[in-house]
């Protein structure tokens, strides 16, 4: 259905061919930006994506494939006598095990597992470069002494990652090291002789310790699928489908009078079929270019409402559209809004209005930051939902980002087939759903919402938004493109004729 987004796609394997750099698989850890919370820390693994470990202070599988198993691959004992060396492991079988392609290499993780206190070692951001971790590899062809990818420890008593720390600590029951190494240039299959894993440690507290070695384990991949197609499979280039039984509202941006189409229009909007600047391709004929001038805060209002249009308003939709995010396109100050769905009827559930469950909701979308060039999800934005619901704990809305498959992790220059569907919640029950899907595959799914206590409040609208913040504006010009919106009362999946690969800014 589609073509893979070829950057994104090798990264997987550690290196784009594109621009020839070798990067982290996106479900690696993050080592963090220096002076920012965005690398590995206690409770994320990329704290950049609000990407979590499932556990606390890390996940790891040990030499047995237990996770968060005790059997460690190699371990040393660490003296306290305040000296100055270098240690080592011996990581042999770990290291066999990524070569040979048993399990992905996702890095180490060193914990305190027998004894007492902590252990310091310099990192790689260390000034003397004879004293930085190193993975010594031998096979038949000769020995490497490679040095680390990246590099962190995760500490307790903080939020913030340590990644551009110039110490790695390992704690007793705390603070893990985490260390990757590229093994790219070893051929899969090449016998591993041996590997040693080799720190210098230059300060000890509290007593001995055996430190033992084991397996990064984190990711929130899922086995990759086929694209699940909807009523729009029946539709060639979407035509005809405004005329399908399930479609409630269908709209292109082809004319000037596009606007007509909808209750409410407003913003820095314009159809356009080319804008070579912003290195805009069409989907299909024109598409609408949604302009986030810098300054500003807001860039599109534009809304479907359903009592006005069709008479009545329903308790479940599918809404879907397609999205490109201009080459300009980059989220350095704030997130803000995207479309999405509402009940807000002008009183609650956006804007800091509070909703209490009888005066309004919405389930707009949302995007975040744009991640950073020294992060395995490196120039992607992630994208997910803007919720304001009964049982939010503040004044504002609650963010859950899509991140199923890293799907909602948005490059600049691609089309996005994007679909959200909303289903309210029984009055008196957490039972309303909120799903996503990008290009036809799952995104995010949660169906515990309250949205309300009462059934006067229902779907009242389709809330084309984009907005900048919060309240900062914008510090710069910045572009999207919008095109072949459709809202339908069943599932509308992708079009069954997809953009060329060029045009999904292979």
């Amino acid at each position: 259905m589609f073509a893979p987004r070829t950057c994104f796609a090798l990264a997987l394997l550690g290196a784009c061919i594109l621009c020839g750099e070798v990067r982290a698989a996106r479900n690696d850890w993050a080592e963090g930006t220096p002076g920012q919370p965005n690398g590995a820390t206690r409770d994320y693994y990329n704290r950049a994506g609000l990407l979590a470990w499932k556990n606390y202070l890390g996940d790891w599988r040990d030499a047995k494939n237990v996770a968060q198993g005790n059997a460690a691959y190699a371990t040393t004992t660490l003296e306290d006598d305040d000296t100055a060396r270098s240690v080592e492991w011996d990581v042999t079988a770990l290291v066999r095990e990524w070569v040979e392609g048993r399990f992905p290499n996702q890095g180490m993780l060193l914990r305190g597992v027998e004894g007492q206190g902590s252990h310091h070692f310099r990192s790689r951001q260390w000034s003397g470069a004879d004293e930085h971790p190193r993975l010594v590899v031998t096979t038949p062809q000769g020995t490497q002494s490679l040095a680390p990818q990246a590099d962190t420890y995760l500490e307790p008593s903080t939020y913030r990652s340590q990644g551009h720390s110039e110490t790695l600590k390992v704690a007793m029951k705390s603070s893990p090291a985490l260390l990757r190494f590229d093994l790219a240039e070893i051929p899969a299959g090449t016998q591993i002789t041996k590997a040693v894993l080799r720190l210098h440690t230059f300060a000890q507290y509290g007593g001995p310790m055996v430190v033992g070695v084991f397996r990064c384990a984190q990711g929130h991949d899922v086995p990759e699928q086929a694209p699940r197609l909807g009523l729009a499979a029946k539709y060639s280039h979407d035509r005809g489908i405004e005329r399908d039984p399930d479609v409630i509202f269908a709209a292109r941006f082809e004319s000037e009078d596009w606007s007509d189409a909808w209750t409410y229009a407003a913003g820095s909007l314009e159809p356009v079929a080319a804008d070579p600047k912003h290195r805009f391709e069409p989907l299909q004929g024109r598409a609408l270019r949604v302009k986030m001038a810098e300054g500003s805060n807001g860039a599109m209002n534009v809304t479907y409402k359903f009592m006005k249009e069709t008479g009545r308003e329903p308790e479940e939709i599918y809404f879907r559209y397609y999205l490109r995010l201009a080459d300009d396109w980059r989220q350095t100050l704030e997130g803000g809004k995207m479309p999405g769905v509402s009940g807000t009827y002008g009183i609650a559930g956006w804007g800091g209005r509070r909703s209490d469950g009888t005066d309004g909701w919405s389930a707009r979308g949302a995007y975040s930051h744009t991640i950073s060039e020294d992060n395995p999800l490196a120039g992607t934005t992630p994208i997910g939902t803007y919720c304001y619901h009964a049982d939010q704990p503040g004044t504002y809305g609650d963010i859950w980002l899509w991140q199923q498959g890293y799907r909602g992790f948005l490059e600049n220059n691609c089309w996005y087939c994007v679909e959200q569907f909303v289903k309210l919640n029984t009055p008196g029950k957490r039972d309303g759903v909120i799903r996503a899907w990008i290009d036809g595959r799952p995104a995010f799914e949660k169906t515990d919402v309250r949205f309300r206590h009462v059934e006067k409040l229902k779907i009242e609208q389709i809330w084309m938004n984009v907005y900048h913040g919060g309240k900062r504006p914008s510090p710069h010009d910045q572009h999207m493109f919008v095109d072949n919106v459709v809202v339908a009362t069943t599932y509308i999946g992708p079009m069954k004729t997809s953009p060329s690969p060029r045009g999904r800014g292979g």
